[in-house]
């Protein structure tokens, strides 16, 4: 064996090893990206459960947000401010659920728990009504326009649900 072939031979292991070392920092990267998004997945779970539990914590927020989200009683100034103070943070909630989603850093699963409970919000008709009032202030387009269907869709489901029974049929 020559030394040109022991060098060429050199060369070709070496190439070798750049290749393999390339593939597993791609697995590598790979591994690291999952376990980011199962964190955040994670977080995000545990952020919704927690934002949406402290809006009815207490007996009085309870009281409050029952009277606020499907009470016909008008709201004092007060608790208006309150009202869309904590429909600001639920909703905004969901928004950096859908952020979150868009970039692909948690799972759908993750997404839909909190598009679930904006749904639940989006039935009341108080809710539906903030929405039109604040949609234009500082939410991303494509969330505001997935939040008007919602809101179409829960208020055409209150239209439905508000016509006579003989006329449904």
């Amino acid at each position: 064996m020559t030394l040109e072939s022991i060098y060429y031979i050199g060369q070709t292991i070496a190439v070798v090893v750049i290749v393999l070392t390339l593939f597993a920092i791609l697995y590598q990267g790979w591994q690291t990206n999952r376990i980011a998004r199962s964190d955040m997945t994670r977080a995000s779970w545990i952020e919704t459960g927690q934002t949406h539990y402290s809006l009815v914590d207490s007996p009085e927020k309870a009281d409050f947000m029952q009277r606020a989200l499907f009470g016909e009683a008008a709201l004092t100034e007060a608790e208006k401010l309150r009202f869309g103070n904590l429909m600001g943070l639920a909703i905004g909630t969901h928004e950096g659920a859908h952020m979150l989603l868009q970039r692909g850093l948690i799972e759908h699963a993750a997404y839909r728990r909190s598009e679930g409970i904006t749904r639940l919000y989006m039935q009341s008709p108080r809710v539906r009504k903030w929405w039109r009032t604040r949609r234009e202030y500082s939410y991303d387009p494509k969330f505001r326009a997935l939040i008007d269907k919602v809101a179409d869709e829960c208020e055409a489901a209150r239209l439905i649900e508000s016509k006579p029974q003989e006329t449904r049929s």
